[in-house]
């Protein structure tokens, strides 16, 4: 298998979900893939997990930075090495993570794991998993370095602050991105 790394969908007060949400992070788990398979990483194996509203400790809606640490906290996957992606219905920002997630992932860090919310149509949301999980396995805004992204790319970049539907990657993002600790071969 090429270079990959799995995954752990954490889908954050599931039973409050609609029909359409539910739907919407699984269109959004494919325009992640679809970002990332052109140059790789791949996406490995997805795993899926829900939390209630009820276990959820009231972290389906996350008012802040700390209120994302506390969720990575309480709920890390901790029977495989996956990335954990927490998918919430409604945050502060479209999405936070650790820039790079640590290895193991388990190790103390403020932020643990990448949280997301549906924010605007699957296109967006989808490119939010992807740009969180690229902030994950090491990469700053497109913005931020030109040794990754030539300021002519910049505009169509995954790694765009205002990313939106973006959805171009460069090899040099891709590179980097294949020297983290949970890159499998």
């Amino acid at each position: 298998m090429a270079a990959h790394f799995d995954l752990n969908i954490i889908v954050v007060g599931a039973d409050k979900f609609t029909p359409a949400q539910r739907q919407q992070v699984n269109d959004s788990i494919l325009v992640m893939t679809s970002i990332y398979a052109p140059l790789g990483p791949t996406v490995g194996t997805v795993n899926r997990f829900s939390i209630s509203t009820a276990n959820s400790r009231w972290l389906r809606s996350i008012p802040d930075y700390a209120g994302a640490e506390k969720l990575a906290d309480l709920f890390s996957v901790k029977t495989n090495e996956a990335i954990d992606l927490f998918v919430v219905a409604t945050m502060m920002a479209n999405g936070w993570s650790p820039l790079p997630g640590k290895c193991p992932k388990l190790i103390r860090k403020s932020l643990r794991s990448p949280v997301v919310s549906l924010d605007g149509t699957a296109a967006n949301s989808g490119n939010t998993f992807a740009h969180e999980i690229g902030h994950f396995l090491g990469l700053p805004h497109a913005e931020d370095d030109s040794s990754l992204v030539a300021p002519a790319l910049v505009a169509s970049n995954f790694m765009r602050v205002e990313s939106g539907t973006n959805t171009s990657m460069t090899q040099a993002q891709s590179d980097r991105m294949g020297t983290h600790c949970t890159i499998r071969f």
